[in-house]
């Protein structure tokens, strides 16, 4: 169950803040693609748009009003209510994500989750000089700041040198709880498969053994898919990663992640399947942000019927493309990739492949 949007006053020992009121990532290269394209914050009971971009369900609300139709911030793209689904995905990133209390004179730090049930220390009970503010000030005194705002500056920077001093002590805590959010994610090189699911490339051979395949093409043979599907209806594993490939030997690195009961509009009805950039030895090289476009396929290896396919183009503005400053970006992709209804016709002896081709085409190597 998702937190409730606000708490109440917890007593007098303490106040309950108010949940999601403006909070950033504590690192924000690793927390960017988990931001609301409205307000600008971390995500909370995150959507997502047919257009690919994310949403706080508040944001949502606010956006849509008493109106059929809303632009979407990023792209433009005219979008109706029923073009938002929840993203349970980004709603789990999101709630392990590190955040850190807005108030100036909380030091606090933890998990977006964890944000929920913090307790701020009691605030000081101001002074009479501080109960009130001149409605209007004199002409002079616009020259130099209020005795509001400097209290403001006052607190802010206190604020920036209690956070540099929690940072620095809770250097280890930090690091554990990043190893926590990327658990489920491999390493480059490394399969986040589970026994029985295998991958391999057609026409190309990995040029390195952390590579499957060099050329921009990646044939990905999952065994046991009636296990994997039942395993993700039950809540025991809703996705997994294949082994990371590349455009070219010293190209773009990517991986594939694959939800076979579905995820956001495709939750329950369909195959959903995304690619994520993964941090490369030459990314410093390389143009930015990602640009190549993408073809997911599915096919029959009874050879009786044409393969499913779906060729997206990367959306520039998108922080998913942009170069990795952590292991993984966030995957972006199809989530209607293919209909549960149509899978039996792509299993044979209960194994399924997914193909992925980016074109590579004017790309210097």
């Amino acid at each position: 169950m998702s937190p409730s949007p606000s708490a109440q006053p917890h007593g007098p020992g303490g106040t309950m803040v108010k949940f999601g009121a403006g909070l950033k990532p504590v690192d924000p290269a690793r927390g960017s693609g988990l931001l609301c394209s409205a307000c600008g914050f971390l995500l909370i009971r995150p959507q997502q748009t047919e257009c690919g971009h994310r949403y706080c369900a508040a944001c949502v609300q606010r956006l849509l009003g008493d109106t059929d139709k809303v632009t979407c911030c990023i792209c433009n793209e005219r979008l109706s209510p029923n073009q938002f689904y929840k993203d349970r995905a980004a709603e789990k990133d999101a709630l392990s994500t590190a955040v850190t209390c807005p108030r100036a004179s909380c030091s606090w730090t933890g998990t977006l989750a964890s944000y929920l049930e913090h307790l701020c220390p009691p605030a000081a009970i101001p002074g009479p000089e501080e109960k009130s503010a001149p409605k209007d000030p004199e002409p002079h005194a616009m020259d130099a700041p209020s005795p509001e705002l400097q209290r403001r500056i006052q607190q802010l920077e206190v604020m920036v040198t209690s956070l540099r001093r929690e940072l620095q002590s809770q250097a280890g805590t930090m690091e554990a709880l990043r190893r926590r959010c990327l658990q489920d994610q491999p390493s480059p090189g490394i399969s986040a498969e589970p026994s029985g699911c295998s991958h391999g490339a057609r026409g190309a051979v990995a040029t390195s053994p952390e590579l499957a395949s060099a050329d921009g093409t990646l044939v990905w043979k999952l065994q046991g898919f009636s296990k994997l599907l039942g395993d993700a209806k039950a809540g025991r594993r809703a996705s997994m990663y294949s082994s990371v490939f590349a455009t070219h030997p010293f190209g773009y690195r990517l991986c594939l992640r694959l939800y076979p009961d579905g995820d956001g509009a495709g939750q329950g009805t369909h195959l959903s399947l995304f690619m994520a950039l993964a941090k490369g030895p030459y990314d410093d090289l390389l143009p930015w942000p990602f640009l190549c476009k993408v073809t997911f396929y599915l096919l029959d290896p009874w050879r009786q019927r044409p393969a499913l396919r779906e060729t997206f183009a990367p959306d520039p503005c998108s922080t998913s493309f942009q170069q990795p400053r952590g292991q993984l970006n966030v995957a972006s992709g199809s989530p209607l990739f293919a209909p549960h209804g149509q899978l039996q016709n792509y299993l044979k002896d209960d194994t399924l492949y997914v193909k992925v081709v980016v074109d590579t085409s004017g790309m210097e190597v």
